[in-house]
């Protein structure tokens, strides 16, 4: 409380002090402290029953006097070391707004930064979702394998080839799910990839777990990161069972064609043979003119014939 009290009188004596100045604090500060001596010593002489004298009243004006000035000095210099700490206080304060609202600002656009870095994870995220359900909803085949040759990923239909989850094929070699004879063209396939870094396109039987047999075109392409380095191989797969079915079964009918026009062709020529032959001795023969005439138009009609089968026969031969 006492401590509270001379705060108080304190602040009140600075404040004063600064208000008037120190000339004018100077001459109030002394006439207090002569009117004060003076009224301690009449209420001394009062009490002690002693006559006021006028060299008790002097002293009193000396020791204002000499007393003023200092305490003037003492505040003075108090005064203005509040003052300056006063300044330096308020700098501070300065400072330390300008640097909180630095502080603030900075924050604020962290705070921008992390909103927009978690939207466009949120989005990449969304977009890898959004691409494996693709993948895994595509009835071709897709893989990644690593430059070692192991499998990094995998969709479901690729799974469901292997026989294997991704998880269980992560790690593993074409060796260990392939027949060797096509695992090593599978090897050998991804090197030249690598080596070539262009696509490189095969066909294949590849066998499901459960024994069916399907034809695959699978497409083999370097897989390359940021720096344009290859990192891996990715393959698509397409099941062209009933391509090559129908190719197959065109190839037969082509050969079935063939087979026969070439059957019928030289079924026929021997009788168109024949035909020729004897129309041309026939002509050589002593004939009537009409007989003649008959005989050439079945010898031109036979030769006629057999280039129409020639023709058809190289027809059959550009297809």
């Amino acid at each position: 409380m006492n401590i509270f009290i001379l705060k108080t009188w304190v602040h009140y004596y600075v404040a004063l002090l600064k208000k008037l100045g120190a000339f004018r604090f100077s001459l109030i500060l002394a006439v207090a402290i002569i009117t004060a001596d003076s009224i301690l010593q009449i209420l001394l002489g009062y009490y002690f029953n002693a006559p006021l004298d006028i060299v008790d009243i002097s002293r009193s004006f000396i020791l204002g006097l000499i007393i003023t000035p200092w305490a003037v000095y003492f505040l003075t210099v108090v005064v203005g070391d509040l003052e300056d700490a006063r300044q330096r206080l308020g700098n501070t304060v300065a400072k330390l707004q300008v640097m909180l609202k630095n502080d603030q600002e900075k924050t604020d656009a962290l705070e921008c930064e992390i909103i927009e870095h978690q939207k466009s994870q949120r989005q990449l995220e969304e977009t890898a979702i959004l691409l494996r359900s693709f993948l895994d909803t595509s009835p071709d085949l897709f893989f990644h394998r690593d430059l070692k040759g192991c499998f990094v990923s995998c969709n479901k239909a690729m799974e469901e080839l292997a026989g294997k989850t991704e998880e269980q094929l992560i790690g593993l070699t074409p060796f260990d799910i392939y027949p060797e004879s096509y695992a090593r063209q599978v090897v050998e396939r991804d090197l030249k990839t690598q080596e070539t870094n262009q696509e490189q396109i095969n066909e294949h039987w590849l066998h499901y777990p459960n024994g069916r047999q399907a034809y695959f075109e699978v497409r083999a392409l370097p897989l390359y990161n940021s720096h344009k380095k290859c990192v891996g191989i990715i393959g698509f797969g397409r099941d062209i069972t009933e391509r090559k079915k129908y190719q197959e079964s065109l190839e037969k009918a082509s050969r079935d064609k063939t087979t026969f026009i070439a059957t019928i062709s030289h079924e026929l020529r021997t009788p168109l043979n024949g035909i020729v032959g004897l129309s041309r001795m026939l002509l050589d023969e002593n004939l009537t003119s009409e007989q003649i005439k008959y005989l050439k138009t079945i010898h031109i009609s036979a030769i006629t014939l057999g280039n129409i089968f020639n023709d058809i026969i190289d027809l059959d031969k550009l297809d």
